[in-house]
């Protein structure tokens, strides 16, 4: 069984784009994960292995694809 890191890590290389805030409601039972979001997001960014893009306030996230 993945622990949540590994959970939150592989939902965002999933492939699939997504913001801060629906992976703080996906993953939130109860409990609030926002700053162990934020460090993963911040890790994969340093990393390269993802980046952002504005759509108007949005600010959406996806993964890098390493050429």
């Amino acid at each position: 069984m993945m622990t949540l890191p590994e959970q939150i890590e592989n939902r965002m290389l999933s492939g699939e784009p997504f913001t801060y805030g629906d992976l703080c409601r996906y993953f939130d039972n109860g409990e609030k994960h926002g700053r162990l979001i934020d460090q993963i997001i911040q890790r994969l960014r340093k990393k390269g292995m993802i980046a952002f893009t504005r759509v108007g306030r949005q600010v959406i996230w996806k993964r890098v694809e390493k050429e």
